[in-house]
């Protein structure tokens, strides 16, 4: 980048207070401070994971929305992961889906435009599932539920694939746990899985293949994904028959 462009970019980038200001008149004083930490608190992730990763739910209720739609939707290597997953998943030929934590939806457009069979999404963000019924306006065959990915609200074997994008990682332990009992308990024959191994402040990073060959499920694939090399893991894992 040329240097004057960058000064000029970085001279147009408002201050900090001046964007807490902006976040707390959009959406009130708990997303301004919210914001206001994931921006301080690089330095030291201990403490960040300490005071804004306490709640997973109340810290994706507060990240989802314009903002976190945006900041997703700028980056082209998260549309490239989520079309190779479709594309992959796809070659499957499942005959329902479930998607834990859809978020917004990026994942469920890129499996609509390669594939027909109904899809559902939960996340227990009532913000990030606002944000996926008008990101999929329109979308045949696709529904949405308010629900923890832990205690899903379904009957056993009632999707054919059950599918993960960077979920299982953003939670401790216990509900990591919780969330693959799940999951096999929900899907027919397949469950599909992209997370990463990678450590932050709001990722715990799990080996979700070797949780499966613990339990003694067989994977028809695992390996990185080609837009994200480095610690990320796509697998899939074979439920059929039980």
């Amino acid at each position: 980048m040329d240097p004057a462009a960058r000064s000029e970019s970085v001279d147009s980038v408002p201050p900090l207070v001046v964007r807490a200001w902006r976040a707390w008149h959009r959406r009130g004083p708990r997303y301004a401070w919210h914001k206001t930490l994931r921006r301080t608190l690089g330095r030291w992730p201990g403490m960040k994971r300490k005071l804004l990763y306490a709640d997973p739910r109340e810290y994706w209720t507060l990240r989802g929305g314009l903002d976190y739609f945006r900041e997703q939707e700028g980056q082209e290597q998260r549309t490239r992961r989520a079309q190779w997953m479709a594309r992959r998943i796809a070659r499957y030929r499942p005959t329902s889906i479930l998607e834990i934590g859809c978020g917004y939806g990026k994942q469920i457009r890129a499996l609509r435009a390669n594939l027909e069979a109904p899809i559902t999404g939960v996340d227990f963000s009532a913000t990030q599932l606002a944000m996926a019924r008008a990101y999929l306006e329109g979308a045949e065959r696709v529904d949405f539920a308010l629900a923890s990915g832990g205690r899903l609200p379904f009957a056993d074997k009632s999707f054919d694939l059950v599918m993960t994008s960077a979920v299982i990682l953003h939670n401790a332990p216990p509900l990591a746990e919780a969330i693959r009992r799940e999951i096999v308990r929900v899907a027919r024959r397949f469950a599909a899985h992209n997370e990463d191994l990678d450590v932050t402040y709001n990722r715990y990073g799990y080996d979700t293949a070797a949780w499966y060959r613990d339990q003694g499920i067989n994977l028809l694939e695992v390996g990185p994904i080609p837009s994200a090399p480095y610690d990320s893991q796509f697998c899939v894992a074979d439920l059929w028959p039980r």
